[in-house]
């Protein structure tokens, strides 16, 4: 016996996986071991048949690990991605529509009208209005989102661009107002949506406070106004963004407009 067991060589192979841990970050490893013996005799029979349902445990286990793996890393890149945006959802048109709101943006008006800029007095649907103050020196300036939802039953997606633009041509600065190309984005399940887009830069009204007197003041800045364009959605959406020159870099609209639309889910 003792002269088969010198027979017997042993091999052991180790496999190193690194997994992330629960705040995101990635460990040092989890370490998979799976052992073969072969010898002679009857001794050996008995090592390749261990060894055999060991691999074939080893397998499963990695077949596990590396869904399991997918799954965080698709979590872990999602969250940071989405990560300028309030976690909790914020809704309108009972529910029906909901989105993600900037985490600059803090407040939601009683009345939504208040927020909305002499140029655009009338915005379809308008269901809901949020605002944040930033201060610049002294002075707080306001980032502002207005939403509306209209069912297609009310009014068509073409109506509802028309009525927006001939409101804001009303504008000295917007005479020449147009909607641009439409823009494709994928929403937070990777599904493709359809958005149209009218970008107004130039002077407009804002509502500032200064020394924590509210005033109206003509300066440079950006309206953005995101109307949902998917060919048979339940509801049309509307995202009126309006951020003065002095927040641009704070309130980057270049990230958090299209980053917030793909957010929005619209109920059945």
């Amino acid at each position: 016996m003792r002269e088969a067991l010198q027979d017997v060589r042993v091999v052991t192979t180790v496999r190193v996986v690194p997994h992330f841990a629960e705040t995101g970050g990635v460990d040092t490893g989890t370490i998979l071991a799976s052992g073969t013996r072969s010898g002679v005799g009857r001794c050996a029979g008995r090592f390749l048949v261990l060894a055999a349902c060991g691999l074939a445990c080893c397998g499963c286990s990695s077949g596990a690990y590396e869904r399991e793996y997918a799954a965080r890393l698709e979590a872990y890149t999602t969250g940071a991605e989405f990560a300028p945006l309030n976690p909790e959802p914020s809704g309108v048109a009972d529910g029906r529509v909901t989105f993600r709101l900037p985490k600059q943006i803090v407040d939601q008006l009683p009345d939504p009208k208040e927020a909305a800029p002499a140029f655009l007095r009338d915005i379809p649907g308008l269901a809901a209005a949020y605002r944040g103050r930033l201060p610049v020196g002294p002075t707080q300036y306001p980032v502002v989102l207005l939403v509306g939802a209209v069912p297609p039953a009310q009014r068509r997606r073409d109506d509802v661009k028309q009525a927006i633009l001939e409101q804001v041509r009303g504008d000295e600065s917007f005479r020449k107002a147009a909607w641009g190309k439409s823009r494709q984005i994928d929403d937070a399940a990777g599904q493709p949506r359809t958005w149209d887009v009218l970008t107004l830069e130039g002077e407009q009204s804002f509502e500032l406070l200064d020394a924590g007197v509210a005033v109206d003041k003509r300066r440079p800045g950006l309206t953005e106004i995101w109307v949902s364009a998917e060919p048979k959605q339940k509801t049309c959406v509307v995202l009126a963004w309006r951020v003065p020159e002095e927040l641009a870099a704070t309130v980057p609209l270049d990230t958090l407009a299209p980053l917030t639309a793909r957010t929005v889910t619209i109920a059945d």
